[in-house]
């Protein structure tokens, strides 16, 4: 029933927009329509008809995880025999034009889905009619993304224990990619970063084999996936005595992540709190070490919307997950950022992750 009625809403999108039918191709949002979690699909949406198209593969998963779609099989080269489909269901019920994903379909599969056979299809490209509904999370989604959070946050109080210097970036990464996996977890949520001493300058710096040592700064940003659903927290760390210069700067981090959590509420514009954080990290004299967003939605991607950042449009409302990770980045010497990651509810954001953010380990 769930699955069903956000086709209903998506439909309810698709007729305020006049789109007579719809053919989703990004996988994340198949999966959120139908359930369906292999990795070769398409979904055609009409007004009354819902179509998985999937090769031999996933023929009997799909007719198992989404029931109440019509389960067409193609063949393990798609294309062709798709769009051959596609145009025969839209002639079958008088329908001559068809919306698509644009930001998701290549420009190959647009021109191979317009021009295949003799039938004329008037293609629209559109983005954000599944979108516009996975922004805002349901109960279940919320359990889901709270539960791999969860997950994290053990893994990581299993691994901080295992600092010691000398281990390298990606033995961490390993030991704790493991503890998420013994937990329950059905795997990393992206690519885990474990970035130590300069290196933790690099906003993105994934694991390498430098070895950490003493008094210097570790980052690790990392997440879950749980029931098809993400987590994402970043901490960092010092082992041994942290110079003035570290004390001060995941100080100042700190402090902007207080003013994020204070500015975010129902109603507010996503860039509204993401200038409240920059306002205050140039009053601190680090205005230039800032470079990236405050924040992005989190759920069945690990990068969904909103996005808190200069260029957000969007106005924050209850149901939205998203990260708050303030950050600071100085070439040469390390960087600090503190993430977690939060659902918004009427009274403010609420907390998912619970790891300390205490500098020293």
């Amino acid at each position: 029933m769930l699955f069903k009625k956000r086709v209903e809403l998506v439909r309810l999108k698709m007729e305020e927009r006049g789109l007579p039918a719809l053919l989703v191709s990004h996988l994340p949002n198949i999966f959120y329509l139908t359930g369906f979690t292999g990795s070769s699909a398409w979904l055609l949406l009409t007004g009354k008809h819902s179509v998985l198209f999937t090769d031999f593969r996933y023929f009997a998963q799909a007719e198992e995880q989404a029931p109440f779609c019509e389960i067409a099989r193609l063949e393990l080269s798609p294309a062709p025999a798709l769009f051959h489909q596609i145009k025969n269901i839209l002639k079958d019920k008088g329908l001559s034009s068809l919306a698509v994903e644009e930001t998701y379909l290549t420009l190959q599969e647009f021109n191979k889905l317009k021009e295949h056979g003799e039938t004329t299809l008037t293609l629209i490209p559109c983005s954000g009619v599944v979108e516009d509904i996975r922004v805002k999370k349901d109960k279940e989604e919320i359990e889901c993304i709270a539960t791999a959070a969860r997950l994290a946050d053990a893994a990581l109080k299993e691994t901080l224990p295992l600092l010691k210097p000398g281990v390298s970036e990606r033995e961490i990464a390993a030991e704790l990619e493991y503890r998420l996996r013994r937990a329950g977890a059905a795997g990393i949520a992206f690519s885990t970063i474990v970035a130590s001493g300069p290196r933790s300058a690099l906003p993105h710096g994934l694991a390498d084999t430098r070895k950490i040592s003493e008094q210097e700064l570790i980052m690790i940003d990392f997440g879950a996936v749980w029931e098809g659903y993400c987590s994402d927290m970043t901490r960092t760390f010092v082992l041994g005595e942290p110079t003035p210069q570290q004390e001060k700067i995941h100080r100042v981090v700190c402090q902007a992540r207080e003013i994020a959590l204070q500015a975010i509420k129902p109603g507010e514009q996503v860039k509204a709190v993401d200038a409240a954080v920059r306002r205050y990290f140039a009053e601190e004299g680090f205005g230039h070490a800032f470079g990236h967003g405050l924040g992005h939605g989190v759920g069945i991607e690990v990068h969904e919307r909103p996005t808190l950042s200069p260029k957000g449009t969007e106005l924050l409302a209850e149901g939205m997950v998203f990260t708050v990770e303030p950050g600071l980045y100085l070439a040469g010497q390390g960087g600090v950022r503190i993430e977690d990651l939060v659902v918004l509810q009427s009274q403010g954001p609420r907390l998912l992750t619970s790891s300390s953010r205490e500098l020293l380990i």
